[in-house]
């Protein structure tokens, strides 16, 4: 190969890093910030009112606690009022059940009743959306439905603490609230997984940090970094680290020879054996731990196109392939 040729060689390398992987992100899907499409507009009490009065006293509800709900055999005995002014009609023995401090105090053993014979009203610093996925946990289901932002996810988690909910239970695999952050793992990546570290539930962790390939490091926060703790900011940082290695490794051997023919002998193979070395090191220099094989392919294959050989071009293949399939099977999580 002639030495004009280098300069071409790198273009094509440099081409194919910068094509289009086929494995597409998958695309982030709409999250909703409101629950207003979920309120009852209701009042608070099933006491009658004149047309007149209802028009001034008409409350948001929450759909899935709301007065009538059969959540639980026995009504509900205890009602929420969140900042945004939602009302969630709960049972206090849930709460009890859940919590190990009272609900952060604010439950007594036996709850009074309110001073007019109703249920006891109690206002809490959370909005709805916090708060529903909250209660949803407790009742153990599922908040999928209204599809919570993780922000949101992870304030809710945040909360469970003060109110003496332990998480790592109600976040134990095949949970719905594990589930619900599993699914979002490939939206909001970094939070689910500074959240799993922080709680050290390693399944959730390990099943995120594949998500995280593509997260340029440098742009963690100190927060993040601090939520997440040393051990599994470690864990992550060498997974990025051992993905580079290993394709630096991977790159290493050239193509195979083949015996000398009337057109291609030692002389001419050594050819191919300088383009890879060339190619490799630029591979390597560049190396990403969320390089696809398809980038890889797309990078090595145009090397062929500078060849005579039929037997050198066929080795090139099958060099390029093997190192397909090796890097596919590098490890991809914590």
């Amino acid at each position: 190969m002639e030495s004009e040729h280098w300069d071409s060689i790198v273009q094509y390398i440099s081409e194919g890093l910068n094509t289009p992987s086929e494995e597409k992100a998958p695309e982030r899907p709409k999250l909703t910030t409101s629950v207003s499409q979920s309120r009852l507009i209701t009042p608070p009490d099933s006491n009658a009112q004149t047309p007149q009065a209802e028009q001034h006293n008409v409350v948001s509800i929450s759909v899935v606690f709301s007065p009538g709900s059969t959540l639980d055999s026995l009504p509900s005995d205890l009602v929420l009022l969140t900042s945004d002014s939602v009302f969630f009609y709960v049972h206090s023995h849930r709460l009890l059940g859940a919590s190990d401090n009272g609900f952060n105090a604010m439950l007594p053993g036996d709850s009074t009743q309110g001073p007019s014979g109703g249920s006891p009203l109690l206002v809490v610093p959370e909005d709805s959306i916090v708060l529903n996925i909250i209660l949803h946990t407790i009742y153990n289901m599922s908040v999928a439905q209204f599809a919570p932002a993780t922000q949101a996810i992870v304030a809710a988690v945040d909360a469970m603490a003060k109110y003496g909910i332990p998480a790592r239970t109600y976040i134990a695999p095949s949970t719905p609230l594990y589930l619900l952050l599993h699914a979002n793992a490939a939206i909001s990546p970094i939070e689910v997984y500074a959240l799993a570290a922080s709680l050290d539930i390693s399944e959730l962790a390990v099943a995120t940090s594949s998500h995280l390939l593509s997260y340029p490091l440098s742009s963690l926060t100190d927060e993040l970094t601090m939520k997440m703790g040393p051990i599994y900011m470690k864990r992550l940082v060498f997974l990025h680290l051992g993905r580079i290695e290993a394709l630096k490794r991977l790159l290493l051997p050239p193509p195979a020879s083949h015996q000398s023919t009337q057109v291609c002998g030692a002389a001419e193979q050594k050819t191919l054996t300088r383009a890879w070395a060339l190619a490799s090191a630029y591979l390597a220099w560049e190396a990403r731990p969320d390089l696809s094989a398809t980038a890889l392919e797309a990078a090595l294959y145009p090397l062929g196109d500078h060849l005579v050989c039929n037997d050198c071009k066929r080795l090139l293949k099958d060099r390029v392939a093997e190192l397909a399939m090796q890097w596919t099977l590098v490890k991809k999580t914590i």
